[in-house]
């Protein structure tokens, strides 16, 4: 196959945004500042690199998103003057797998020229010769066995001199010393002690049949567990054995069990109850006023009330209404209720602290804002607005939009539209999202109403490549509006594949077959195939 077929750019033209200075938006990113340009076939944008200078890495925005997932790695890195490589790690961290048309059409078209007969003669006299022997083929499985082997001994004589597990991955195998946790400790649990993934150990669980011990909160109480209740706190305890609080009290209460905390009336306690207030008993016994009124009422004591309580006299109710009810009680020594109370008896209406208004000050309102006319009158914004609005006044800040000035939205940016019609910026956003006008020069793509269609009935990665967005994009509109996901099916299981269970490790089946490890794992539990073992 010639170089300018396999570059050639099937989905194009593609033009770099059109940006001098600034910031972009990358997908991965987010908001980066705009660098330089490359210099390649097609100029790209650089975001600029944190520090004294330089630029970055490419932007992942516009037309390179498009050509990511349409186009074939070895046309975007000739055109765009990167390696093959860094299209791969664009392409996973937009979370783009499996075959773009672009690498389609050249596997098609590699299959077609493969089949021409000067093609398949090349092929045959470079394979002659080179067939595989049993020899060969005990050799090479022989080191496949010998490198999991000295991976298995490696960890085995790390845990042995260390007495730690060491950190592993799906792939890596697991030791004796491993194994005999998984019945012992929850999964959760597992994660910590063994470094390993919580995927991992549920597959290793499932391959061996061992089950998940339930964890500690779901677990049966013991007797050491139960001789330590009322011996501390129930928080205490709790942290102690790992369980929650309610569970702690509701089995102490179900074995009437008292938590050391309990607090015992005592008869001198009981005594002082009913001779005086609650208050005054609860500041005298260092105890709550509802531990007292439940504890008087569980004695069957009425409400205690004061015989000789302190009179009125004339010269304290001639007091009354001539100041707040606060200093007035402050200066008589009684509480502000009690003069609250006796106020309401005699009919005088309360002083209070309100300033009336004049006619100046009625003069001033709706002449200028709400909180000029509050820091202007030495009164608060709120009765500003609040008698403006009894008084019917308009606003003096309020401006009808007129037609020129909402022609204007969308046009600018918002904070030029407010600084050039002498508005504020939040009152032009405001007006500029009630007639739903998009912010000027956004890269924002509205959803339309045959894209929406497609959420929740084909995958969200079908749905990507069919309307041109990123997963990310697909996946967040779905979840606003509470859209439930649809999982690709999974394909069925070929007699080939079901062959390979049980002749080698599951990551490594995995990794032939392209399966996960779970459903590896699954397959060879249902299909009742034992673990392989080395040797």
């Amino acid at each position: 196959m010639k170089d300018e077929e396999r570059c050639r750019l099937l989905y194009g033209p593609y033009e770099p945004p059109l940006v001098k200075r600034g910031f972009l938006v990358d997908a991965v990113r987010g908001k980066v500042r705009f660098g330089t340009f490359t210099n390649a076939l097609i100029p790209w944008p650089k975001f600029k690199r944190r520090g004294k200078g330089g630029s970055g890495g490419i932007v992942l925005c516009g037309d390179l998103i498009r050509a990511l997932e349409k186009e074939a790695i070895p046309a975007i890195a000739h055109h765009w003057g990167v390696s093959r490589a860094t299209v791969g790690n664009w392409r996973r961290a937009l979370e783009l797998r499996g075959r773009t048309p672009g690498a389609q059409r050249l596997v098609s078209l590699g299959v077609e020229l493969s089949r021409l007969p000067e093609s398949r003669k090349k092929i045959g006299d470079a394979a002659r010769g080179r067939v595989l022997s049993a020899r060969h083929k005990s050799r090479f499985h022989g080191a496949m066995r010998r490198g999991w082997r000295e991976r298995f001994e490696a960890r085995r004589a790390e845990y042995r001199r260390t007495g730690r597990f060491p950190k592993a991955s799906k792939s890596d195998p697991w030791i004796p010393e491993e194994e005999k946790l998984l019945p012992e400790l929850p999964t959760a649990e597992l994660v910590g002690v063994l470094g390993r993934p919580f995927n991992g150990i549920q597959a290793h669980r499932i391959s061996l049949g061992i089950r998940a011990r339930p964890p500690v909160v779901q677990q049966p109480w013991k007797e050491r567990e139960i001789k330590l209740l009322g011996t501390a706190s129930d928080s205490a305890l709790a942290r102690r054995l790992g369980r929650s609080v309610s569970s702690v009290q509701h089995r102490r209460r179900s074995l009437g069990i008292r938590s050391a905390s309990t607090r015992w009336w005592t008869a001198e306690e009981e005594a002082i109850i009913g001779k005086v207030s609650d208050a005054e008993a609860a500041r005298r016994l260092g105890r709550s006023m509802k531990a007292v009124g439940q504890r008087r009422r569980a004695l069957g004591m009425a409400f205690f009330r004061v015989e000789n309580r302190r009179q009125w006299t004339a010269a304290e109710e001639a007091l009354l209404g001539t100041d707040t009810d606060a200093r007035i009680a402050k200066q008589l020594g009684r509480s502000p209720l009690s003069v609250a109370i006796k106020r309401r008896e005699r009919g005088i209406r309360p002083r209070t602290k309100v300033r009336p208004w004049t006619r100046e000050e009625m003069a001033v309102l709706g002449t200028m804002s709400d909180r000029e006319v509050a820091r202007k009158l030495h009164r608060t914004v709120l009765a500003v607005r609040c008698k403006r609005l009894l008084s019917r006044i308009p606003p003096g800040t309020h401006r009808r939009w007129t037609r020129s000035e909402e022609k204007l939205l969308g046009k600018m940016r918002d904070e030029e539209v407010a600084r050039k019609l002498g508005r504020v910026v939040g009152a032009v956003r405001v007006r500029r999202g009630h007639l739903r006008i998009p912010i000027f020069q956004s890269k924002v793509r509205r959803w339309e109403e045959s894209e929406l269609g497609l959420l929740g009935r084909v995958p969200d990665r079908e749905v990507a490549r069919l309307t041109g967005r990123p997963v990310a994009s697909v996946r967040h509109a779905r979840s606003e509006r509470r859209i439930p996901s649809v999982h690709p099916v999974a394909p069925d299981w070929r007699s080939e594949e079901e062959a390979l269970l049980g002749t080698g490790p599951d990551p490594d089946i995995a990794a032939r077959l392209n399966r996960t490890v779970n459903a590896v794992a699954h397959r060879r539990v249902i299909k009742r195939i034992p673990v392989w073992r080395p040797g």
